[in-house]
């Protein structure tokens, strides 16, 4: 069976950590959407006995078993105990990488997907929420792939409505950013502020961006800002720019900002201009 198809990322909008596991995992209340951004998988999967290839056009992304495709190959026929059959996987990135938009936790999701598909659903959608749970936190929402209000560590998905018509662009400095320090960081903040996200919910459903945008906060980024210095510089930058306001999607280092459609290609270009050395990226929430 050959298949092509679209893997796409996701914004936060507001991030707040609630709680701390036993484990390690951090609970959280956030809001992820769906992007149009996508890395394209093309590849075949055989009825012949065998094992994963992965190939990419990104010469610093692994193409072994430390790949999240890889992992999530593993999980799927471990817990099946299927036979494995032969896979080739060819991955064109366009998702910037450590950048807190998903791609890496998508393009797990999507292989999850299309393996249960050709064992003829083998495994219920509760069950693979349980597989993608174990390998990435972000795994559950792009299986559901809705804009969602997402809790615990990420398995817990409530479907919500986004009425939002905004564009988004999406502004990814050359560097990445630790989410372990951003974490720890985190508990560092002696005022954190909080995302108010009931609030963020009901803009999104009536389309009234100013709800939005006035209602986010992300505790990760809170975290960064008290002594990254690429964080801090880059934020300066944003900030710089009049009318604008930017937000940190997840653990970044990626910021986005909305976009009236109407001056969106405008916009796009003016921050192209400006960030010659980030990737920019205009795109619109699925």
């Amino acid at each position: 069976m050959k298949f092509s198809l679209n893997s796409n990322g996701k914004i936060n909008i507001g991030l707040n950590v609630t709680g701390r596991c036993e484990n390690g995992y951090h609970l959280l209340d956030m809001v992820m959407i769906p992007i149009s951004l996508s890395d394209t998988m093309t590849g075949e999967i055989t009825d012949a006995k065998g094992t994963l290839t992965i190939e990419t056009n990104k010469k610093d992304i692994p193409t072994g078993k430390e790949n999240i495709l890889y992992k999530i190959y593993d999980k799927f026929y471990d817990e099946s105990a299927l036979e494995r059959k032969k896979v080739y996987v060819y991955l064109e990135k366009r998702i910037p990488h450590q950048a807190g938009l998903g791609g890496g936790s998508s393009n797990g999701a999507f292989l999850l997907k299309l393996l249960n598909n050709f064992h003829d659903n083998h495994f219920s959608m509760e069950k693979m929420i349980e597989i993608g749970k174990s390998v990435g936190a972000d795994i559950p929402f792009f299986l559901i792939n809705k804009s969602a209000r997402v809790t615990g560590i990420g398995e817990n998905i409530e479907i919500i409505e986004n009425n939002l018509e905004s564009a988004l662009i999406i502004i990814k400095p050359d560097f990445g950013v630790s989410t372990g320090k951003a974490y720890k960081n985190m508990y560092m903040l002696n005022n954190k502020r909080d995302a108010d996200i009931d609030k963020i919910v009901l803009g999104l459903k009536e389309n009234s961006l100013s709800t939005v945008e006035n209602s986010i906060e992300n505790h990760l980024e809170q975290g960064l800002l008290l002594e990254d210095e690429n964080i801090i510089d880059f934020r300066k930058r944003l900030a710089a720019l009049n009318n604008m306001k930017f937000f940190m999607s997840g653990s970044g280092s990626a910021y986005y900002t909305f976009a009236d459609k109407n001056e969106k290609e405008n916009i796009y270009k003016i921050l192209k201009e400006h960030f010659k050395n980030c990737e920019v990226h205009l795109c619109g929430s699925l």
